[in-house]
């Protein structure tokens, strides 16, 4: 099952933003250079935009933001927490939940939209899975 990133307003206003104010100026001032660099810039930040989302099939949860790629073995998963770490991650928004997994107590920091059911299908597959409070009371644990 797919579940795409949530997107926060202010993420929002920064990207498109950032995009208008890149690209908006080459186009009027017919700057074949400007064009060149900020066209590949604003796809960029669009592909990311666009394609940050979570996939949990086969015992995996795939996380997908842009060209980049990454699978969790379920198993794996040891502890899920509730957190608004700012931290660079494959999220569009701020409201995320930090996965433990491996034996080095990897982690990464992901925004499902719809997170009661993203983390009810977890758990379903590896029901070992330790939950902080915050989550506990949001799945109604």
């Amino acid at each position: 099952m797919y579940f795409p990133s949530k997107k926060d307003v202010w993420l929002t206003l920064i990207v498109w933003g950032s995009i208008l104010v890149v690209v908006v100026p080459a186009i009027i001032e017919q700057q074949i250079v400007g064009l060149f660099i900020a066209l590949p810039i604003a796809f960029f930040i669009g592909w990311l935009w666009f394609t940050t989302g979570y996939t949990i099939e086969k015992a995996n949860l795939k996380i997908k933001f842009g060209p980049f790629r990454k699978t969790v073995h379920i198993q794996e998963i040891r502890k899920i927490n509730k957190t608004k770490n700012p931290i660079s991650a494959p999220a569009l928004s701020i409201d995320r939940i930090e996965i433990i997994y491996g034996k080095f107590n990897d982690m990464v920091f992901i925004s499902p939209r719809k997170e009661r059911e993203f983390v009810q299908l977890l758990l379903k597959e590896n029901p070992d899975i330790v939950l902080d409070e915050k989550l506990k009371d949001i799945i109604g644990e």
